[in-house]
């Protein structure tokens, strides 16, 4: 049996001569019309075949154009490709471009974007736009964070110091906080020529605070770092320590007025900071249990640490054994401690935190046990090997605990409470009763 033959239904034709196209509709043994564009090119008959006669008639008006124009035999475009172009046209008119002005665009931002998708980018942009963050002014900040120190529970010498850095910091400096770079602040840094580089990395981490709490309050990006957190920390050259000789305390602590005696005392026999001493109150020095209670916010290190309140310390402090309230009250003369260092015969007239190298060089000799004079310190044994311990002997650190104020000794310019008092523990050293001219004329 033969097979059947398809049948032309219809031509449709466009175009003259060479550039003549027409177009057979022929209905397929599926049941399915297919319509056939035929023309002429190059010396060649040729053909293409369409499903949809719109596509077809589409087609075959390209081709018809191309023959007319003399050009070169293509691949025409589809239905599809017309959809998807007016598609992109649409959607160029939406943000009021036109189609080739955002191609210009995007090829624009591909070649800046390189491997990096286009919308990741626009995204990390997003997020770091300085102009979605308040504006907000150096000087401002400075005064939100000053303001917050002052009621967050810091020391008034903690806002103190700070105020005085930040002055300096403002003195120089100018502008929105987010437009501060690194460089900025390493330049403020290395123009201050008047501070030495501990003062330096003081002033630093004074400025780290500060940034970080504009950070929490929305002023600067919440991802990075700060510039303040970037800039150079400054090298502070290795200098070797110095401590007291037991001798030297010994003639420094009798010459010393009732006002700094406590904190000469406490610093060389218990090795407790200067600023913590000056925060600490009498209530904190338990007698009966024999230490000295440094609670977590008046510690450096925030930790709660208990001192040993060794009996040559109890000897000193024993004036003030009922006093309360703080042990430091008001401020110390400056150059007082160089003026009783002069004194008592110290060259120099005082050494730098001598009082706390001496008790921790001292203890670790007396104790042999670097751990627990790091505890009673509030330092790492580390750093105690790599900054503070000196080498003595055993018999000097014995020398030093157990050097004991001279018999009737009473702390220079004491009070007349203080008097009193060490006029009462004398009599009870000297086992006799000690009464006053009131109680004596009682029967």
């Amino acid at each position: 049996m033969t097979s059947k033959k398809k049948r032309r239904k219809s031509i449709w034709e466009i175009g003259k001569g060479n550039a003549r196209v027409r177009i057979y509709t022929i209905h397929r043994k599926d049941g399915y019309p297919q319509h056939t564009l035929a023309w002429k090119e190059g010396g060649r008959r040729r053909t293409k075949c369409h499903a949809s006669m719109d596509e077809a008639r589409l087609i075959a008006q390209q081709t018809m154009v191309r023959l007319t124009n003399g050009g070169a035999f293509t691949d025409d475009a589809t239905l599809r490709d017309i959809e998807i172009l007016r598609h992109c046209q649409q959607t160029a008119q939406d943000f009021g471009v036109t189609l080739s002005a955002a191609m210009d665009e995007w090829s624009s931002a591909r070649k800046i974007a390189n491997d990096i998708s286009l919308s990741e980018a626009i995204r990390f942009y997003q997020a770091n736009r300085k102009d979605l963050m308040p504006a907000k002014s150096l000087e401002q900040v400075v005064g939100e964070f000053l303001e917050s120190r002052s009621t967050s529970g810091v020391t008034e010498t903690y806002v103190r110091g700070s105020r005085y850095y930040l002055r300096r910091f403002t003195g120089q400096m100018s502008g929105n906080i987010a437009d501060l770079t690194v460089a900025d602040i390493n330049a403020f840094l290395r123009r201050q020529e008047n501070l030495g580089p501990v003062s330096r990395n003081s002033l630093r981490r004074c400025l780290v605070v500060m940034f970080g709490f504009a950070k929490r309050q929305g002023y600067l990006h919440p991802d990075r770092k700060t510039a303040a957190e970037q800039s150079e920390s400054f090298k502070v050259p290795e200098s070797d320590i110095e401590i007291f000789t037991p001798e030297e305390i010994g003639r420094i602590l009798p010459l010393a007025n009732a006002r700094i005696l406590p904190l000469i005392a406490i610093g060389a026999f218990a090795g407790i900071r200067a600023a913590e001493i000056r925060r600490l109150h009498w209530e904190d020095i338990k007698w009966d249990r024999g230490h000295i209670e440094i609670a977590g916010r008046k510690a450096k290190t925030a930790a709660r640490r208990l001192v040993q309140l060794t009996d040559n310390l109890k000897a000193w402090l024993a004036p003030w054994r009922d006093e309360t309230g703080p042990i430091i009250a008001g401020r110390i003369k400056p150059g007082a401690l160089t003026t009783l260092g002069h004194k008592a015969g110290i060259p120099g007239g005082w050494r730098q935190n001598a009082l706390r190298h001496s008790f921790i060089s001292y203890r670790v000799a007396l104790t042999g046990d670097v751990p627990r004079t790091a505890l009673e310190a509030g330092n790492s044994p580390a750093m105690i090997f790599r900054h503070y311990r000196e080498v003595v002997t055993e018999d000097a650190a014995k020398v030093w605990f157990s050097i004991m104020p001279p018999d009737g000794w009473m702390p220079k310019d004491s009070p007349a409470s203080i008097r009193e008092r060490l006029r009462r523990i004398s009599c009870r050293q000297e086992n006799h009763p000690c009464v006053d001219s009131a109680n004596a004329a009682q029967p």
